[in-house]
């Protein structure tokens, strides 16, 4: 006997009777692209952080789906379109019911689709407003999850692999595989659909910043918003105009729109993190919205036109108008404090990466790190301890206020 390798068994299966036809998907690829909307629309809030994993998690079977359909395994791939359905589901019931979480980490019972989804139609008041306001898209949903079904739980010779094999005509010509590729393209747009729709029951950012007024006056959230494109092809102009009526969008709205609209410079700051020196007068007029580490970036720049970019403790990174020498981005505070700790004293001017200088000014025991193109002058040098000076003696004070006040409020 041969030795049997996973190869092997890849070329005994394509090659004997076992074998199954291969679907094509023309999209996938763009398919793949859309699925990133939905990863990239963060969740930031604290007691709801702990759904980006498993939104994640239905992004990852929807693209498993697609791998697995272009291989031939259909049923397969129409399950895991109905899991990240599912999945989302379950998202939803446990963010409202995070006392649940442990039971579900222990594999207890009580965690069915079905009674998860009835919890949340009857109990949760986002997600009931929600689906209130567009029964039809949930309504579609439910229609195609039945005809996923027929697939998966083999109802019907076009669900049998077997039925492939004895029709092995020419694809285009073959009214099952055509039939079968139609079936699961509608699936796979709407479960892209759900899971997104489903990601807006916990906030509505992704369709929040959509809108550039108030993208312009929005922190810097980790979510990311969908595309206009993703929108209009996955869940609908139309309903995203009802959802836009909920409690939910309407509560974020009015909470963004009370803020300062940002102009461009200090937009670029708290959301890109890019500094212009060009536009410094814009910036000073709006140095209010900007956090602690902005406006100590803002001031190192300003200290000399030799700096392209800063690292606050380490970890904020800040560009400028100013082009670095090297394209390398170095975050973590325990690569800088290595490699300072053979420089002794010496804190400015250290050759670094390609031609550039890194130094550093300490404020209140941590370090933030300045990369240059050139050498540091004395005067430069001067500036930036002064720098540190100021921002230290600031720090302390407001330190020491926020003890007193609480102490005054015991």
């Amino acid at each position: 006997m041969g030795t049997h390798t996973l190869d092997n068994f890849h070329e005994d299966f394509e090659a004997g009777r076992w074998k199954v036809r291969k679907f094509v998907l023309p999209n996938a690829s763009d398919y793949l692209w859309d699925i990133e909307n939905i990863t990239w629309a963060q969740i930031g809030l604290i007691d709801a952080f702990g759904a980006n994993r498993f939104f994640d998690e239905a992004s990852q079977m929807i693209a498993n789906s697609i791998f697995l359909f272009q291989k031939g395994f259909f049923d397969v791939a129409f399950y895991s379109l109905r899991q990240s359905i599912e999945l989302s589901i379950g998202t939803l019931y446990l963010t409202a019911n995070p006392e649940k979480m442990k039971e579900w980490k222990k594999l207890e019972p009580g965690f069915e689709s079905g009674k998860m989804a009835n919890f949340l139609k009857e109990h949760e008041p986002v997600f009931k407003e929600i689906r209130a306001k567009i029964p039809a898209f949930f309504d579609n949903i439910r229609a195609v999850q039945k005809k996923t079904n027929k697939y998966v739980h083999k109802q019907g010779y076009s669900s049998f692999y077997t039925t492939q094999r004895y029709s092995w005509s020419d694809h285009r010509e073959n009214k099952v595989y055509l039939k079968i590729v139609s079936d699961f393209e509608e699936t796979l747009k709407v479960a892209i659909g759900a899971v997104a729709m489903y990601r807006l029951a916990i906030d509505p950012l992704p369709i929040i910043l959509m809108d550039e007024e108030l993208m312009m006056r929005s922190g810097d959230f980790v979510t990311e918003p969908y595309s206009e494109e993703f929108v209009n092809k996955y869940i609908g102009s139309e309903n995203i105009e009802l959802y836009k009526q909920t409690d939910i969008y309407q509560g974020f709205k009015e909470s963004i729109m009370s803020h300062e609209k940002q102009n461009e410079a200090v937009f670029n700051i708290i959301h890109w993190q890019i500094i212009d020196r060009g536009k410094f007068e814009e910036i000073t007029k709006q140095i209010h919205l900007l956090s602690y580490t902005d406006r100590l970036a803002v001031v190192i720049m300003m200290a000399s036109v030799k700096i392209p970019q800063v690292y606050i403790d380490g970890c904020f990174h800040y560009t400028s108008d100013v082009k670095a020498t090297h394209t390398d981005t170095v975050i973590g505070t325990s690569f800088y404090e290595e490699f300072f700790a053979n420089k002794g004293n010496n804190n400015f001017n250290i050759p670094f990466k390609n031609s550039s200088y890194i130094s550093r000014i300490r404020i209140c025991d941590k370090y933030s790190y300045i990369e240059t193109n050139t050498l540091l002058d004395d005067s430069e040098v001067a500036i930036l301890n002064h720098i540190a000076k100021i921002f230290e003696e600031a720090y302390l004070k407001q330190e020491k206020e926020l003890k007193q006040w609480l102490e005054n409020h015991k």
